[in-house]
């Protein structure tokens, strides 16, 4: 069994967050905070922000002066710290990707669930890796092949770590039928796609909404919900583009995402319907 990865973006942010909550609880300005430690409000601000790496004597001087004696808090600030500071597994390919690879794969290591809606491709987490290598292939026709190998071993890792991993976030993913029906690669690759779709159906709650199910506003892009383990996390959701995503952890955001994934997962056929269709499929051909 796979260990639990963990997130360093995730996790500076969190550290961050929480030095300027503690800060705030004290009632000190920036500019007291810097006087005390003689240092520069902005340094303060930066460090607040996640743009630039915290220090372990930083952090325990900020929780010393604000108060903070809870040994056990403390021992977990100074982790936060040493994980905020380590690089990715994943971190070597990030430049090969046009997405922002830190951030996501950092997401869902710091997940205890995950929720998601699946067009017009499935999510790294679902594909097989002959099924990733023809995607990638076909959409970033520029990559080299050692990019390619390398994209495509990022996400047979994140399967190992998201799927198996000791502590793996609950999947909850919505399928909308024109992705089990787009032809990635040869029918033999699509056939051994589906089957392995059907083996995951065991372990992970993935719904399919029909070509007959109602249009909805959420249907126009791919969206994932990250819902932390960590209480002090805020829920996170990415929104996918060709380009560029976006991310969003604002509450009314967050609220709309939520609410859409819930309509959109009611509109879905039930977990068995989902996989009798998908094994239907797989038996007859993605034509079928």
């Amino acid at each position: 069994m796979a260990e639990r990865s963990f997130g360093p973006v995730v996790v500076r942010q969190r550290l961050g967050s929480e030095l300027r909550r503690l800060r705030g609880e004290a009632g000190m300005s920036l500019d007291q905070v810097a006087r005390e430690l003689e240092a520069s409000p902005s340094k303060i601000s930066r460090l607040e922000n996640a743009q630039i790496p915290a220090k372990v004597w930083d952090v325990r001087n900020l929780l010393t002066l604000y108060g903070v004696e809870d040994e056990e808090y403390r021992r977990k600030a100074e982790r936060w710290v040493a994980e905020s500071k380590a690089e990715g597994w994943w971190h070597p390919y990030s430049d090969a990707s046009p997405a922002d690879l830190d951030h996501y794969v950092s997401l869902e290591s710091e997940s205890a669930e995950i929720r998601g809606y699946c067009a017009p491709y499935l999510n790294g987490l679902f594909q097989t890796e002959d099924y990733a290598r023809a995607l990638l292939a076909t959409t970033l026709p520029d990559l080299s092949k050692g990019q390619l190998e390398g994209l495509v071993d990022v996400r047979m890792k994140r399967q190992e770590l998201f799927l198996r991993a000791d502590g793996a976030p609950r999947l909850r993913f919505i399928l909308d039928e024109a992705v089990l029906r787009r032809q990635i690669g040869d029918a033999a690759l699509m056939r051994r796609q589906l089957e392995r779709l059907v083996e995951l159906m065991d372990t992970a709650d993935l719904r399919v909404r029909s070509f007959e199910a109602p249009p909805h506003l959420a249907l126009q892009s791919p969206f994932t919900i990250f819902v932390p383990r960590e209480e002090v996390d805020p829920i996170v959701v990415n929104l996918e583009s060709a380009f560029h995503d976006a991310y969003f952890d604002d509450r009314d955001d967050v609220a709309r995402f939520v609410a859409s994934f819930d309509a959109l997962e009611y509109s879905s056929l039930s977990a068995e319907e989902s996989k009798t269709l998908v094994r239907h499929l797989a038996e007859l051909g993605v034509s079928g």
